[in-house]
């Protein structure tokens, strides 16, 4: 049996030479070897004792929101969790969400069940895999600030439940990249569903009037250093509406890039190392991306 063989007993619709560009916000990546809609715990088992077999590389993307995908796409395969992992529980003050969960969804729902500590999720656009990995979150709040425990699953498919030691949340990041994550544990605090709406309309309202939501881009490019946010910085190196190839700076938000001309991977790389030179240059600070660059450059 060859790893495709393995690969497609495990998950019959897998997809082979999928264009990535179809699952990032950006709307840029080339094409993934393999790619999974993967709704069960069971598929996501047999997946997982497949490429342990045959040392199949795997990637996990949620809502693409964080992603530079190569031109070139991902060697290997490519899980996009749906079905069973989007499912959210509520019991009491206590939530379970599956790791296909959409942030925002979680935000409403808990705002409908009176629940207070995850305001901030409802814009972001990505799955609660992918913000316990990177500790997702605003000046309003992290989701390592309400996660009690992650479940995760080994080579050999056996489930395991990590406490909070093993998640190592700082900013924009934790030590749960690693892991297969199928779903967290979070306590949240109780509150009134009006007052909780109310936060959430205010944090919306502030994003609508100063991020370019309505255009293709990953989020915000770069990590916010110690000395001043990103986006002034960018800004004071006058690279506000700067374009390389179909990428553009945005007017709005200095530290957003939007894909504004059918932008190759390459085009933003390339803008972003411009921009990283010139505020070495003119301020003397490094500026950490702090979108993920994956794939085959």
């Amino acid at each position: 049996m060859t790893a495709l063989d393995s690969l497609l007993s495990a998950c019959p619709q897998l997809r082979e030479h999928e264009p990535l560009a179809r699952h990032t916000s950006f709307g840029i990546g080339g094409p993934a070897d393999y790619f999974a809609d993967v709704t069960s715990l069971e598929e996501l088992i047999a997946l997982r004792r497949a490429v342990t077999e045959f040392s199949v590389p795997v990637f996990f993307i949620g809502a693409g929101s964080n992603l530079l995908v190569s031109d070139r796409g991902i060697r290997g395969l490519v899980i996009h969790l749906q079905g069973d992992f989007r499912r959210i529980t509520f019991d009491g003050t206590s939530v379970h969400s599956g790791a296909g969960a959409w942030m925002p969804v979680l935000a409403k729902q808990a705002a409908e069940h009176g629940l207070s500590g995850v305001e901030a999720m409802i814009g972001i656009p990505g799955t609660i895999g992918g913000a316990l990995v990177m500790n997702a979150g605003t000046r309003d709040g992290w989701i390592g600030d309400v996660t009690e425990t992650v479940n995760v699953l080994d080579a050999q498919g056996q489930m395991h439940t990590l406490q909070s030691d093993a998640f190592g949340f700082a900013y924009r990041t934790s030590r749960l990249a690693s892991y297969w994550i199928t779903g967290a544990m979070l306590r949240l605090k109780n509150s009134e569903a009006k007052i909780v709406k109310e936060k959430i309309d205010s944090i919306l309202q502030y994003r609508t009037r100063t991020q370019p939501l309505a255009t293709s881009n990953c989020g915000s490019v770069f990590k916010n250093p110690d000395q001043k946010a990103a986006a002034q910085l960018i800004e004071q190196a006058e690279f506000k509406g700067v374009a390389v190839g179909g990428a553009r700076v945005s007017e709005r938000h200095a530290n957003f890039i939007v894909n504004e001309k059918n932008a190759s991977a390459s085009d933003v790389r390339e803008l972003m190392q411009r921009i990283q030179a010139r505020v070495k240059e003119k301020f003397g600070i490094e500026l950490e991306p702090e979108v993920k660059l994956v794939g085959d450059w």
